[in-house]
């Protein structure tokens, strides 16, 4: 009953935060459409649309949380927590595709202005207040949210994070083109555009660093090296135990599914056996979380003499 009670207040914290980032980019895409649409700025509608592809990420983000919430049941022996992993292969599935498509027409809106086919008016200095707004909020959340993915190691609050931290990094390239577009003169109204192309690539790479860890995690890609090193460490810990034979590791979205082969003395009973194993599970638990699944197979490390 305890270990249900501490997961399930971890899923509440997970969708209090996301819920807090997607009513802040809810009020991002009225703020940056309405001033990008009337204060004549490329690049505040495509940091518009970014939002509006915050907000959408959001919503399944919530969606697929509450399913990984859930307890293990009959159908899912191993838990609802990945789940959680799917979400962020949808969530950066969709940050890819919108910057692709920002960067197509920002890039035509460059080559337009550049060559002359295309005119434009200067931004509103509007647009920079409210870039600048966008920046302190985002730069808030990512801090908050980082912060919160850690303790609570949730992969799609990470995410969640790694895509505000992206678009801090395009608004500061939104406020540079916007300042350069209104002080420079008509002959670099271009910087705006590029700002917004600039925008475009934030997204992608932010898309293809939570995508890669996401899609490695789906695919029972094994743990890290540091990670398998440090549960080698706790189980060597362990005096009775003499070695290890075999380690097979994977993660579950919320948690870890660790596989250890042990090698102890074979003259050793099956009572004694099953205690070191109890042991060994309660440090793995400690260390990784009370949802870690764990199997023990013990073996001896030399055939007793008959």
């Amino acid at each position: 009953m305890g270990s249900k009670r501490v997961y399930s207040e971890r899923t509440k914290k997970i969708f209090r935060i996301t819920i807090l980032g997607s009513v802040t980019n809810a009020l991002l895409v009225v703020l940056k459409l309405f001033v990008g649409i009337f204060g004549h700025s490329s690049a505040m509608i495509a940091e518009a649309i970014n939002s509006i592809s915050d907000f959408a990420t959001d919503l399944i983000a919530l969606v697929f949380i509450r399913i990984s919430g859930k307890p293990r049941d009959e159908d899912h022996h191993y838990g609802h927590g990945k789940y959680e992993t799917l979400a962020s292969v949808v969530m950066a599935s969709v940050m890819m595709g919108v910057g692709a498509v920002l960067l197509y027409r920002s890039s035509c809106t460059v080559i337009g202005l550049l060559s002359g086919h295309i005119t434009r008016p200067q931004p509103s200095r509007l647009t920079l207040i409210i870039a600048i707004i966008s920046l302190l909020l985002k730069t808030f959340l990512y801090r908050y949210t980082m912060r919160w993915a850690c303790l609570l190691k949730s992969s799609a609050l990470r995410a969640k994070a790694l895509d505000h931290r992206g678009d801090t990094l395009a608004l500061i390239a939104v406020l540079l083109g916007i300042a350069g577009a209104i002080y420079l003169g008509e002959g670099w109204l271009f910087l705006e555009p590029l700002a917004a192309a600039l925008v475009s690539f934030f997204i992608l790479r932010m898309g293809w660093s939570v995508l890669r860890p996401a899609f490695n995690e789906l695919t029972e890609e094994r743990l890290s090296p540091e990670i398998e090193q440090e549960i080698e460490h706790l189980v060597l810990a362990t005096p009775e135990v003499q070695g290890i034979r075999q380690l097979r590791t994977r993660s579950l979205g919320q948690g870890y599914a660790i596989e250890i082969d042990i090698l102890v003395d074979g003259r050793m009973s099956v009572t004694e056996g099953h205690n070191i194993t109890l042991i060994i599970e309660q440090e793995l638990r400690h260390q990784y979380g009370a949802e870690t699944h764990i199997a023990i197979h013990v073996e001896p490390a030399e055939l007793p003499h008959l």
